[in-house]
């Protein structure tokens, strides 16, 4: 990897912000864009960026050596849109929790392109909440083995203490609707549920609903993007997840006990291996 590339961030959100910190931490040069006037002038008030912009097409006027898109998933597909349409030629990856239909849509428009998903974050978004640390031993997923600058990307999240890995788009989608989209749904639906059931109870909740819910603090705006991207699989993890409640709901109106106390002791099992 070169010593210094010249790295072009469009969206100076939680993670977008971070990876700004972190790559500048490294020695890169780093430019930004971001449509929101006030975080480009909180961003200018750093003195970290070489440039900030506020349209892509002054930002496309660098000779950049790597464009990183880390904005919600239905503005990452009109960027995507805009830089085919000039006819862009700089190597580009994304932050964005869904993959398949970005990297369709970018191998369609003949896009210099590899799909990114660094796998940090808070429930807290805003430049203001960015911090390069949220990487450190972290994983980072990359979906475009042929890209020309895969290696470049793998080093380049290495260097900032990612672990990299390599999935296929659609393995992707699948395995974080189990594990990252649906685990947000069930701590939205939770906290809606106590809503409109008695909201009184939040007065006393403890660390379980607190670090169970956690999560429900998250960006509407992100999360509508990717529960609307990836809604074929979340409707089959919660359909899959309909059937395992019913079970529950059987064992517990029929006071199985045994077997309550067995699923109990497996899932203990499971998550204490984590």
């Amino acid at each position: 990897m070169e010593n210094n590339l010249k790295i072009g961030i469009i969206g100076l959100g939680l993670i977008g912000g971070s990876l700004a910190k972190a790559f500048k931490e490294k020695g890169h040069t780093i430019f930004c864009l971001d449509s929101n006037h006030e975080t480009i002038k909180s961003a200018k008030d750093t003195s970290m960026f070489e440039n900030c912009f506020e349209t892509l097409d002054d930002m496309l006027e660098e000779s950049l050596d790597l464009l990183y898109i880390a904005t919600p998933v239905s503005a990452t597909k009109e960027i995507l849109l805009h830089l085919a349409e000039v006819e862009c030629k700089v190597p580009i990856t994304d932050a964005s929790s869904t993959k398949s239909s970005i990297e369709k849509l970018a191998s369609d428009f003949d896009l210099v392109f590899c799909g990114g998903h660094p796998i940090a974050g808070r429930e807290k978004s805003g430049f203001e909440h960015s911090d390069p640390a949220i990487f450190q031993g972290a994983a980072h997923i990359l979906t475009n083995k042929d890209a020309p600058h895969f290696e470049l990307l793998k080093e380049l999240h290495r260097s900032i203490g990612m672990n990299v890995y390599f999935m296929k788009p659609e393995f992707h989608d699948f395995i974080f609707a189990l594990i990252s989209h649906f685990p947000h749904l069930a701590a939205f639906s939770l906290v809606e549920l106590v809503q409109n059931i008695e909201p009184e109870a939040f007065n006393f909740t403890g660390g379980g609903f607190k670090d169970f819910t956690r999560i429900a603090g998250s960006d509407p705006t992100m999360w509508s993007n990717i529960f609307s991207d990836n809604h074929e699989n979340i409707v089959h993890i919660i359909d899959r997840y309909i059937e395992i409640l019913s079970q529950w709901k059987r064992l517990i109106e029929s006071n199985d006990r045994i077997n309550i106390y067995n699923k109990i002791k497996d899932a203990s099992n499971i998550r204490r291996g984590l």
